[in-house]
């Protein structure tokens, strides 16, 4: 055998090498402990050895990076080395065309495709070697995590603490690509966004606020109770005391009506503070995602939200939460009002109660939110001033116009001066 042959060979077989370190690298990047745990009841031996890869895992995808790099740089030394050789023209630019396509698409586009459409039986068949590779190499593979923090320091950021792990942006990002190639939906790619921003919104931004709060007093009768619950369509409304920052409970509506059948014509628990619940208070601050755990191990769905002072700021419901996660939830008795309605070439409706990260979204601008959370408090700070129908503010070029008022509230807005970007969310005005 030549040299050239044999250098071409040891390419090749890099080559390959670099294939299945490749595949293992984006296998790993999936694994977690729950795949590693299912794993182990169907082959226990290397399950095992996944499960301790899920609880180190930027050991071990270091690890296999640095082989990975090892087997791409041997390739490309070898097949440059031999294009050299050979009297080539531009023999450099030759060799660095070649092995930038052969890597790219054997090492780097091909181990992505083929792991996705078998990735458990991946894991399993890396298991092994990559725990030998983790091993071997894993006190350099440390060494060079923490080294990678130094140069990191001159970098903006705080960089990642325990390696090159997924980050949220770039599972954003392939979801954005998996919505482009349609192998998922766009509602299955907005919910998963959603989820992401379920953790860092807060009761405030999902809460009904106190002025749309439908509450009964303590002393209402029975009857007074059964019809307000009918008439707002809700079944379950808080129970105050002369002010609606004394909630002294929770009335619900199948309590009323088991206690009216039950009671017949009895004189004795007659009114609204006889049959209500214990009502459970949560800051505004807190985070949306905490207080739906919260209201499961409670067992209830509806929660009152203080501000800062202890004064009520609004209540939030188990459907307002989960709304945040699969959009909005219309029953029977909601009006369909849509939120956003186009009213003309460059002009749409929207409502007070908008948020306005949602309608930046739907603009595709910035709006400043820092200070207020809903549309109509965007309107309100720019005009300084108790707004009234007809009332017109401008911000970078978008133009906002007080439309309906709901008592001293800013009620309904139009805006214009912004395309408006395809949504489902977007209807037509009749």
């Amino acid at each position: 055998m030549t040299l050239t042959q044999a250098q071409l060979t040891f390419a090749a077989v890099a080559i390959m090498l670099a294939f299945v370190t490749s595949a293992w690298v984006n296998a790993i990047t999936r694994l977690s402990v729950a795949r590693a745990e299912l794993l182990s009841h169907s082959d226990p031996k290397r399950g095992a050895l996944l499960v301790k890869m899920a609880h180190d895992t930027s050991t071990f995808l270091t690890s296999v990076l640095l082989v990975m790099l090892l087997l791409r740089v041997t390739a490309t030394v070898f097949v440059t080395s031999t294009i050299l050789r050979t009297g080539w023209p531009l023999p450099e630019l030759a060799a660095a065309a070649i092995m930038s396509i052969v890597l790219f698409e054997l090492a780097e586009l091909a181990p992505r495709t083929w792991v996705l459409e078998r990735l458990d039986k991946v894991l399993l068949f890396a298991a092994r070697p990559v725990y030998l590779i983790g091993r071997a190499l894993g006190s350099l593979s440390t060494m060079l995590v923490k080294l990678n923090r130094v140069f990191l320091l001159i970098l903006p950021g705080r960089g990642l603490p325990k390696g090159p792990l997924v980050s949220e942006e770039e599972i954003k990002s392939i979801l954005d690509v998996a919505q482009f190639e349609e192998v998922i939906e766009a509602d299955e790619r907005q919910m998963i966004h959603s989820i992401f921003e379920f953790t860092d919104t807060v009761v405030r931004e999902v809460m009904v606020p106190r002025p749309d709060m439908i509450c009964v007093e303590a002393s209402a009768t029975l009857e007074d109770v059964l019809e307000i619950t009918l008439r707002s369509g809700h079944s379950r409304i808080p129970v105050i005391s002369e002010s609606i920052d004394n909630v002294v409970g929770i009335v619900y509506q199948k309590d009323v009506i088991k206690r009216m059948h039950n009671g017949g014509r009895s004189k004795t628990s007659k009114k609204a503070s006889d049959i209500k619940r214990e009502a459970v208070f949560v800051p505004e601050s807190k985070k949306v995602a905490e207080l739906l755990r919260d209201m499961q191990q409670a067992k209830t769905h509806i929660v009152i939200v203080v501000d800062e002072y202890g004064g009520v700021a609004g209540l939030a419901t188990l459907e307002d939460l989960l709304e945040e996660i699969v959009g909005e939830i219309s029953d029977e008795y909601d009006r369909d009002e849509p939120n956003v309605s186009v009213v003309g070439e460059d002009a749409i409706s929207v409502t007070a109660r908008l948020s306005i990260e949602e309608l930046s979204e739907l603009l595709d601008v910035e709006l400043p939110h820092s200070e207020w959370d809903s549309v109509g408090g965007l309107v309100g700070g720019l005009l300084g001033r108790l707004a009234s129908a007809g009332d017109i503010v401008r911000h970078d070029g978008i133009e906002f116009e007080v439309h309906k008022m709901k008592g001293r509230r800013i009620s309904n807005v139009l805006v214009r001066g912004a395309p408006v970007a395809a949504s489902p969310a977007v209807q037509e005005s009749k």
